[in-house]
């Protein structure tokens, strides 16, 4: 049964699922506000410490703003464009609206598992959805705590009778610093071996550029997004130094999640974006073999991610 949970932010103010585990971590997620991830902390040396972002006032703004916790990104990431005609797509023919980063942000999704440690949600297809996609899908997720990790887990699955595409991926919006002893412009990512995915104006088409294991400043500019791939090691690290903490952000189980990318508003805001999609923007667009997911009749997705926050290694 779901329950009013009010956090030590005040937050949220909706009906929530509160996780938690014996080791003292937690999560907070919000079923009836798109599924989204508002919270997720554990104990560390500095006390109880929270690895996203969120504020009551972007609660308040919701739908309308997300730019906090983890949002969930379906059925498209990003934007697709048809000439003349932003945030369109075409498929088999037909032309489609649909917002930035799809309805499954803005949808209510139903509980259908739950657990002291772990919550399985679900969305399916209605009038509504089908207006902007024209299928019939389940689209379920589940948060899991284990010991101080936060797990996601999500199943996608095709009840049309025709091929159904789509993308997918989360959105989490880190908090930066980590501690009010931190400093933002001295926390960094940490970046394995991949190649940096330059757009064109209209983002018609990516350039690729091998680059080396690196360490970004949060500091650098990424109003207009990073887009990273073909990384050598599928995870990331958020690095707060001065705290001596770290988030470690990891899509191994998510081999259709081959793009990262990473974002914030600005040089001094208070989160920053590594956001792990299956593809990249214009996807329908542009067509690339193999970037969309196409799941046939009856055909399953899965994808499994984790991320923890730590003592920094």
């Amino acid at each position: 049964m779901l329950g009013v949970v009010m956090t030590p932010h005040s937050l949220p103010t909706t009906h929530s699922v509160q996780l938690t585990s014996p080791e003292g971590a937690l999560a907070v997620i919000a079923p009836e506000l798109g599924g989204w991830l508002l919270r997720y902390a554990r104990p560390t040396p500095h006390g109880l410490v929270d690895a996203l972002h969120f504020n009551q006032a972007v609660v308040d703004r919701y739908p309308k703003e997300m730019w906090a916790g983890n949002p969930l990104l379906f059925p498209m990431v990003s934007f697709n464009h048809l000439p003349g005609r932003e945030h369109h797509y075409a498929w088999a023919g037909r032309e489609f609206p649909l917002a930035q980063h799809g309805f499954a942000r803005r949808s209510v999704w139903n509980v259908v598992a739950r657990s002291a440690s772990a919550v399985t949600m679900e969305l399916t297809d209605s009038d509504a959805t089908r207006a902007a996609y024209p299928f019939a899908f389940r689209h379920a997720v589940t948060y899991r705590l284990d010991g101080g990790r936060l797990h996601f887990e999500q199943v996608v699955e095709n009840r049309a009778a025709e091929p159904m595409p789509f993308s997918t991926g989360i959105h989490p919006y880190f908090q930066v610093p980590l501690t009010p002893r931190g400093e933002r412009n001295r926390c960094f990512v940490r970046i394995p071996a991949c190649h940096r995915l330059t757009p064109d104006a209209r983002h018609g088409s990516f350039a690729s550029a091998a680059q080396p294991a690196t360490e970004l400043s949060v500091g650098t500019d990424v109003a207009h997004t990073l887009f990273l791939g073909e990384f050598s090691r599928p995870e990331l690290a958020l690095v707060d130094p001065v705290s001596e903490l770290e988030i470690l952000l990891n899509w191994q189980g998510a081999p259709r999640h081959r793009y990262c990318a990473l974002w914030s508003r600005t040089t001094d805001a208070p989160f920053y974006c590594l956001e792990p999609w299956t593809a990249l923007p214009n996807s329908f667009t542009r067509a690339q073999p193999g970037e969309l997911v196409v799941l046939a009749p009856g055909e399953t997705f899965r994808a499994a991610m984790w991320m923890e926050l730590r003592v920094a290694r």
